[in-house]
């Protein structure tokens, strides 16, 4: 059985822990969420993300959904977009991530979102195939990206 509480300023460390340990898994460099990251960007009163923390019967963490506002101008709705989400490896396989999908889920319908957004990696067929059975489909947008280096670049053009 499993507990879920959205994480707060005291979980950082474990969130940090987890984005790592997610990251490693992939391949990806380490994460940038450090633990004073995490206390600024998502235990602030307008916080950019939000993360719900899973833990097991003996209030051990074992899994952990991180995700952030959003807003799709094309269709005129407010979005929530799942940033990350990772189980501890001795839970995997008992339904722990997709119950924390549905928490995600519900806290979209209480922030009004009327689309929740995922993005994995392209060659990671584990959670292509877990997102599809939950009835997530596959868009075929291309992402760009601007890195911090570009955006100071650009903007200055604008001054």
């Amino acid at each position: 059985m499993f507990q879920f509480r959205r994480a707060g300023p005291h979980d950082a460390d474990t969130v940090n822990r987890f984005t790592g340990l997610a990251f490693q898994e992939e391949g990806a460099s380490s994460s940038g969420l450090h633990p004073d990251v995490f206390r600024r960007d998502g235990c602030a009163k307008a916080a950019l993300i939000e993360a719900v923390l899973a833990e097991d019967a003996a209030k051990r963490p074992a899994g952990l959904a991180i995700f952030s506002k959003g807003y799709d101008l094309h269709r005129g709705l407010p979005t929530v977009v799942l940033l990350n989400l990772y189980v501890l490896p001795d839970h995997r396989r008992a339904g722990l991530a997709r119950m924390l999908i549905a928490q995600v889920a519900a806290r979209a319908m209480e922030l009004g979102a009327k689309e929740l957004t995922i993005t994995t990696g392209v060659g990671n067929d584990i959670a292509r195939k877990f997102f599809e059975s939950v009835g997530a489909i596959e868009d075929r947008l291309a992402r760009y990206v601007m890195e911090a280096d570009e955006i100071e670049w650009l903007a200055q053009e604008g001054r």
